[in-house]
C-alpha cells in the first residue's frame, strides 16, 4: 500500500496502517529521536514497530534523567496518587499511592536508582524505591550519637539531646522538631541497596556533623565531630564534605566493614571569610566542583513568621589541586559549558548535554527547595525551585504541576530511576 493510499484508507474510515511504514524510513525516524521518553513511545506505536526497531537499552550513561518526585495531597487530590514530573518534557505522570509521601514523613536524600532516604516523626528511618516498592530500615534516629535517651511516649518531649558544645549538658526536643531540622541530608553510597555493605552517611544534629553506618548497623557511628557541615557526596567509595567556610574534607571508605572509621583528610582549607547561602558538592567533568546558592528572606513570607529563602543565583567553584603544597584550593569560574546541574536535597548531580542532545540546554541548574521551613506549610506560598540560567542570570520557576503547589507538603525531591 502507497502513502497516498494509507491516506485515503484513513480518511474513509479505515485504520491507518502504521505498520506498512517502511522500514528504512522507520528506522530513520528513530535515529532523530533523541529524547529517551519519545524512543519508548515509537516502539509503542505497534507490534511491527517494536520487532523493527532495535532494542531500547539504558541510556549510555547508565542512568535515566532526573525526575521530581511530588507527595500526594489530600487536598489536592482525591485518588491518593503521589506523582513525577519530568522538567524535560514538563509533564506529569501519576504513581500508586505511595504511603511514604504523607505529612508524618519528610524526604531526606536520594540517589541513583530511584531510592529515596524517608524519616518519619516516629523516629523511623528507611529507604525507598518509589517504583518497585522496595524498602529497607536504617538506624532510628534515637540511633544518632546526639541522642542520650528516646521515650516515644514523651510527646512533645521525646528526645534528650547532647550539647553541642558541652557533651555533659542535655536538653529534651520534640520528634517533629527533630525530623524537621535536625536531621538535613542523607547520602547513600553509589553501591546503595544491592549491596551487603552500602555505606549511609548523614549530616545531623544543631550545628551539621557528620554520622555513618552500614547496612545492618544498629546505630549510627560518629564520622566527624567537626560542624556546620554543608553537603556530603560520594564518589564511588570515597566521601566528600564541604562545612559552610568551604573546606572540603574526603573520607575513604574502600576499606574492610569490620576495619575503624575511615580518616579524615583535608583538601581545601577554609576560606578567610565564611560562605554564605546552601553549598552543594557535584562531581561534573571529572573533577569536584562546589555550587553556592545565593539565597535571601521572602519579605512577604517574612511578615508571617516565615523564614522563607528564594534563590538570587549561584556561584561556582572548580577544585584546583595542582599548588605546591599539595593542598587544593578553589577557583571560581564563570560557566559549566555544556553541563546540567541537579542540586536539593539529592545527592547532586551533573549531565553533559553532549550525552543527550537536542533535551537540554547547557550551562544551566536544576535546584528544588531544600530549604523550606516546616512552619511553611499551608502559609501560600511557592517552593523555592526552578532552573537557573548561567548565561542569563534568570532563574524561572517550575509551573503548577500539581494544582495548587502551595499546599503540597513535603517539598519536592529529584529521584533518579534507572
Amino acid at each position: 500500500m502507497t502513502a497516498l493510499q494509507m491516506s485515503s484508507a484513513s480518511s474513509i474510515g479505515m485504520p491507518s496502517q502504521w505498520s506498512l511504514l517502511l522500514s528504512d524510513l522507520l528506522k530513520s525516524i528513530e535515529e532523530h529521536t533523541m529524547s529517551y521518553a519519545d524512543k519508548v513511545r515509537l516502539r509503542c506505536v505497534c507490534a511491527s514497530w517494536r520487532s523493527q526497531l532495535p532494542k531500547l537499552h539504558d541510556h549510555p550513561i547508565g542512568t535515566r534523567l532526573p525526575w521530581l518526585l511530588v507527595p500526594f495531597n489530600d487536598n489536592l487530590d482525591s485518588k491518593g496518587a503521589s506523582k513525577f514530573y519530568d522538567p524535560l518534557e514538563k509533564k506529569l505522570y501519576e504513581l500508586d499511592h505511595l504511603p511514604e509521601a504523607e505529612e508524618k514523613a519528610l524526604f531526606k536524600g536520594s540517589t541513583q536508582g530511584g531510592w529515596v532516604v524517608v524519616a518519619e516523626t516516629g523516629d523511623k528511618i528507611y529507604v525507598v524505591n518509589p517504583l518497585t516498592r522496595a524498602r529497607f530500615q536504617l538506624p532510628p534516629r534515637s540511633k544518632f550519637p546526639d541522642v542520650r535517651k528516646y521515650r516515644a511516649n514523651k510527646h512533645d518531649n521525646e528526645y534528650l539531646i547532647r550539647e553541642p558544645h558541652d557533651f555533659n549538658e542535655y536538653y529534651q526536643m520534640d520528634a517533629t522538631h527533630l525530623r524537621n531540622y535536625f536531621l538535613p541530608k542523607v547520602v547513600l553510597s553509589p553501591s546503595t541497596c544491592d549491596s551487603t555493605d552500602f555505606i549511609a552517611v548523614a549530616i545531623y544534629g544543631e550545628i551539621g556533623r557528620l554520622a555513618y553506618c552500614r547496612r545492618g548497623d544498629k546505630k549510627w557511628h560518629v564520622l566527624s565531630e567537626e560542624f556546620t557541615y554543608s553537603d556530603v557526596r560520594f564518589h564511588e567509595q570515597v566521601l566528600y564534605a564541604v562545612e559552610f567556610n568551604g573546606r572540603l574534607v574526603a573520607f575513604d571508605f574502600n576499606t574492610n566493614a569490620s576495619c575503624p572509621k575511615p580518616k579524615e583528610i583535608e583538601i581545601v582549607a577554609p576560606f578567610p571569610t565564611p560562605l554564605t547561602g546552601q553549598l552543594y558538592l557535584v562531581w561534573c567533568s571529572g573533577g569536584i566542583i562546589m555550587v553556592r546558592r545565593d539565597t535571601d528572606l521572602d519579605d512577604e513570607a517574612y511578615d508571617q513568621d516565615v523564614r522563607i529563602s528564594v534563590t538570587l543565583g549561584f556561584n561556582i567553584f572548580k577544585l584546583d589541586s595542582t599548588s605546591d603544597d599539595g593542598k587544593g584550593k578553589w577557583c571560581e569560574v564563570e560557566s559549566l559549558g555544556d553541563h546540567v546541574l541537579f542540586l536539593g536535597l539529592n545527592s547532586s548531580t551533573a549531565f553533559s548535554c553532549r550525552d543527550f542532545p537536542g533535551c537540554f540546554k547547557g550551562n544551566q541548574i536544576y535546584c528544588t527547595d531544600d530549604n523550606v521551613s516546616a512552619d511553611a506549610k499551608g502559609s501560600g506560598r511557592l517552593f523555592d525551585q526552578g532552573v537557573y540560567s548561567l548565561d542569563e542570570k534568570v532563574f524561572e520557576r517550575f509551573p503548577a504541576y500539581v494544582g495548587d503547589t502551595r499546599q503540597v507538603w513535603p517539598a519536592p525531591i529529584w529521584i533518579m530511576p534507572k
